[in-house]
């Protein structure tokens, strides 16, 4: 795996000054700049893809540690263009993050910073930049592969919700996890991942570490809880009907 320099905030004020020094000589104006916390719904990209190595280890960080560096942006009009931070900023929306610090330019009267079309962040699609060797920052990247998948199957965003789930509300859908796999987990590290429907999370990715939790003693586990834009029968649970599956004790651990 590559190496990747996330941004920080020792290193922001000299990333703001090159922004704005070379859009200063590129349009041959004074740009002024404030520091505000800005609606990441009128957030819109200035770049076609976002990196799968980049986004995932932005993703972990943010969820476990807090990751909050502020992005960099340009206002034209009433909406906010990014120059900097679109991993950032598509994690945010991912994780229904209402708001993100960000250093906004802005022209003087008269001018403006150039057209850009209005795609929205959700629209902008995963790349395979580099495979990603280590096994933890792999499972977290599945999760976001999960959303990306739903997403085709619906034809609707998904967005991300972070919950504590107790293993007894969990129901599988899948009959058979291999011992090994079950027996390799010393931590949980990784969120499972669900969807909610009724009173139920049915489990998309994480069967085996569901297991564990419960071998452990442990009476929950945390989830990443997929949340659709819009109302959706899922197919997963007729399936999971349909294979008599209701809870963990349903699987079979195979040797």
């Amino acid at each position: 795996m590559r190496e990747i320099e996330l941004a920080s905030w020792e290193d922001f004020p000299r990333r703001v000054d090159n922004i704005v020094r070379s859009l200063e000589i590129i349009y041959s104006v004074k740009l002024h700049v404030d520091f505000e916390e800005i609606s990441v719904e009128r957030l819109y990209p200035t770049e076609d893809f976002l990196e799968n190595d980049k986004l995932a280890l932005v993703f972990v960080k943010t969820v476990k540690e807090n990751y909050n560096v502020p992005i960099i942006v340009v206002k034209h009009n009433d909406d906010f263009f990014i120059l900097d931070g679109h991993h950032r900023s598509f994690i945010y929306k991912k994780l229904m993050i209402r708001t993100i610090k960000a250093y906004v330019l802005q022209f003087p009267k008269g001018t403006s910073y150039r057209d850009v079309p209005k795609i929205p962040l959700e629209g902008l699609r995963i790349k395979d930049i580099s495979a990603i060797e280590d096994p933890i920052l792999k499972a977290w990247q599945r999760i976001l592969f999960v959303v990306e998948h739903y997403e085709a199957i619906y034809n609707v965003p998904f967005c991300l919700r972070k919950e504590l789930v107790n293993l007894e509300d969990l129901v599988p859908t899948q009959s058979v996890v291999g011992r090994a796999q079950i027996d390799s987990i010393k931590e949980l590290l990784v969120p499972i991942v669900c969807v909610h429907h009724g009173q139920k999370y049915y489990i998309l990715d994480g069967h085996a570490r569901s297991i564990r939790a419960k071998q452990l003693g442990l009476d929950s586990i945390e989830t990443m809880t997929l949340v659709p834009t819009t109302t959706i029968n899922y197919g997963i649970v007729k399936t999971a009907e349909e294979m008599h599956l209701r809870s963990l004790e349903d699987i079979t651990v195979m040797e």
